[in-house]
C-alpha cells in the first residue's frame, strides 16, 4: 500500500470523527453523556481489549501468509537456478532445458506477478512449466552419475512446484470477508465509546478532538495493515516483487550468453522447436 494513502486514509477517517465529536458536542443535549465513568471506563476496557485481542491475532495470521509469500517467492528463484546448473550432467539436453528455464523465469516476472494481482496465474508460466516437464521425460540416463543427477532434477523440480503454488496461494486473501465484519465491529464499537466520554463541563473541545483521532488513528493503521499484509504482491511500497528471480535470470545469463531461448523477452513462446526426432 502506497504511504501517503494510508496517511491520508487514516487522516481522513481522523476528520471525519472529529466532525462527528463536533456535531454531538454542538447539538447534544447534555453536558454529560456518560455519568458514571468507572462504569463506562469498565465496559471500553473489555471492548478495547477485545478488538486489540482479535486484531493481534488477524494481523499475525496476515503476516504468515505474507512471509509464506515472500519464501515462496525466494524459493522458486533458487530451484530455477540449480535446476539451470543441474542441466550441465545432461550435455544432449542441456540446451533446452536451460533456454525452457530463461523461458520460465521471464514468464514468472512478467506475466505470473501482474496476473496475482487480480488474484489469478498466468497460462505462459504454465506452459513452460509443462515444457520443463517434457524435456525431464526425455532426458536419456545411462551412467550412474546421469541416474543420480536425474533424481536430483526431479527434487528441484517438485521444490519448483511446490514453491510455486505456494506464491500462487497467498495470492488469494486470507481475510475472509466474516472476519473483516467482526473486525469493523469492533473498530466502530472503540471509536463510538470516544463520544460517550464527551463532557462539555470538562476539558475542552480540542482535547476530546485529540483523544478522538488517536482512537480513530490507531484504529484505521490497524486494518490497513490487515488489508497490506492480505494483499502481498500489490504494486506499492513494501509490496513483494520478483527481485529473486530478476537477480537469478540475469546471473543466469551470464553463465550462457550464447542461449536463445525461444521466448520474448518477457516469456511469451516465439516459434515452436522441431520436435526431436
Amino acid at each position: 500500500m502506497n504511504v501517503l494513502v494510508a496517511a491520508l486514509i487514516i487522516a481522513g477517517a481522523c476528520t471525519l470523527t472529529c466532525g462527528l465529536l463536533l456535531a454531538v458536542h454542538r447539538f447534544g443535549g447534555r453536558d454529560v453523556l456518560l455519568a458514571d465513568t468507572t462504569r463506562g471506563a469498565g465496559v471500553y476496557g473489555v471492548v478495547g481489549t477485545s478488538f486489540a485481542v482479535l486484531l493481534a491475532f488477524v494481523v499475525l495470521v496476515a503476516f504468515e501468509s505474507y512471509n509464506d509469500a515472500r519464501e515462496g517467492a525466494e524459493q522458486e528463484a533458487d530451484a530455477v537456478e540449480e535446476l539451470y546448473r543441474n542441466a550441465e550432467f545432461f550435455p544432449g539436453a542441456r540446451q533446452e532445458i536451460q533456454e525452457d528455464l530463461l523461458c520460465y523465469g521471464r514468464a514468472v516476472v512478467a506475466h505470473d506477478w501482474p496476473a496475482m494481482r487480480d488474484q489469478e496465474r498466468s497460462s505462459v508460466v504454465s506452459h513452460w512449466s509443462l515444457a520443463l516437464q517434457d524435456a525431464a521425460e526425455r532426458l536419456p540416463v545411462r551412467t550412474a552419475k546421469e541416474q543420480w543427477a536425474f533424481g536430483d532434477l526431479l527434487t528441484l523440480r517438485n521444490d519448483r512446484v511446490d514453491a510455486r503454488r505456494q506464491r500462487l496461494t497467498q495470492a488469494t486473501p486470507i481475510i475472509t470477508g466474516p472476519v473483516w465484519f467482526f473486525l469493523g465491529i469492533g473498530a466502530l464499537l472503540n471509536i463510538a465509546f470516544v463520544v460517550v466520554f464527551l463532557d462539555r463541563r470538562g476539558e475542552s473541545l480540542l482535547v476530546h478532538c485529540i483523544l478522538m483521532a488517536s482512537v480513530t488513528a490507531v484504529v484505521v493503521a490497524g486494518l490497513l495493515l490487515v488489508w497490506f499484509l492480505d494483499h502481498p504482491y500489490e504494486d506499492a511500497d513494501g509490496g513483494i516483487r520478483p527481485i529473486e528471480m530478476e537477480h537469478t535470470l540475469t546471473s543466469l545469463g551470464e553463465e550462457h550468453p550464447d542461449l536463445k531461448p525461444p521466448c520474448d523477452s518477457e516469456g511469451a513462446p516465439l516459434a515452436p522447436r522441431p520436435e526431436p526426432s
